[in-house]
């Protein structure tokens, strides 16, 4: 016996879900506003500040990047 089941279209949701990883992920929307935000929480890279502050800036540089941002958009 064979089942015959209905496709759906797929709706493409790329833009919008790399527009929406950008703005949720690079923290103040821009690399310069992110890295402030970060020297901001850790004033003192010192020590124990120093994982957690290389964690964030390291963080703003990924998230931020506007290539990679523009690359996603592009890639469909």
């Amino acid at each position: 016996m064979i089942f015959s089941t209905s496709c759906e279209k797929r709706k493409d949701n790329t833009i919008k879900n790399n527009i929406l990883t950008f703005l949720v992920t690079c923290t103040g929307g821009s690399l310069d506003a992110c890295n402030s935000g970060c020297a901001g929480k850790y004033p003192d890279v010192t020590g124990d500040n120093y994982p957690a502050a290389s964690a964030c800036f390291s963080a703003c540089s990924t998230n931020c990047n506007l290539s990679t941002t523009l690359l996603l958009l592009t890639n469909k």
